[in-house]
């Protein structure tokens, strides 16, 4: 198993880039992979996994949704190996999850880490110091971006995505989701919570304009845009004190 877990911490470490904003090195640690359509990886990844996991994956319908799910379940092993060393295999590295999702090492409640996924990569954050969240989402996923924004978001934010381009209109409406997911992940809470917790703006430059008091309020958040080809990311960071 160390062979394995050896094998998978190479492929990870040549294709896997580090999407860091400059601006928060000394907080966070980010990383992103695309997602491989080699059945070689996606076999080399399954090997790392424990058997609940290998069951799991056997029960998606989709063989592209058993592919994420397979990747994504080993990317996140190497992340936590990347900070914690190479003393232990990936197989041994187990998360645990909160009520809402949240993933955690039980070993390492000091490390907050976020992970967040689509078709096309796998995106990975983690801080020792502050309460950390990412989102990745697909923008070429088609959808009525105007009512939903109009049901979900501020109406300050719906009316910014109405006055987008139709050719830029999706790509706005997921820099706006994507940001509202990690900053929910940012305090440990899931869609649930609301996505209109957060109110974002974007032009003529990214800001927080609004996140729940009981969290500190915005000037207790940093946020950013991660670009990583056709994807949309985001990393929403919350100082703990």
């Amino acid at each position: 198993m160390r062979e394995q877990s050896e094998r998978v911490r190479d492929l990870f470490e040549a294709i896997a880039r580090d999407l860091t904003p400059a601006t928060a090195r000394q907080a966070v640690r980010v990383l992103y992979s695309p997602v491989s359509s080699d059945p070689e990886v996606t076999r080399l990844c399954a090997s790392v996994l424990s058997d609940g996991e290998l069951q799991r994956a056997d029960r998606f319908a989709a063989s592209g949704d058993r592919t994420l799910f397979l990747q994504r379940r080993a990317f996140r092993r190497f992340c936590a190996a990347t900070e914690l060393g190479p003393s232990r295999p990936l197989s041994q590295i187990v998360f645990e999850e909160t009520e809402n999702g949240r993933p955690y090492l039980p070993n390492s409640t000091g490390l907050w880490f976020s992970f967040s996924s689509c078709r096309l990569g796998l995106l990975g954050a983690w801080s020792p110091t502050h309460a950390v969240g990412v989102d990745l989402e697909d923008p070429t996923r088609d959808l009525e971006a105007t009512d939903l924004a109009h049901r979900f978001f501020s109406q300050t934010e719906a009316d910014a995505i109405e006055r987008s381009g139709t050719s830029e209109r999706l790509r706005v409406f997921y820099r706006y989701w994507s940001l509202k997911e990690a900053a929910l992940k940012s305090i440990g809470e899931g869609l649930p919570f609301g996505l209109d917790a957060f109110e974002f703006e974007l032009d003529p430059e990214l800001r927080i304009a609004a996140a729940p008091l009981r969290f500190g309020g915005p000037e207790r958040f940093d946020a950013h845009l991660l670009g990583r080809g056709e994807s949309c990311g985001a990393l929403v960071i919350r100082r703990l004190a």
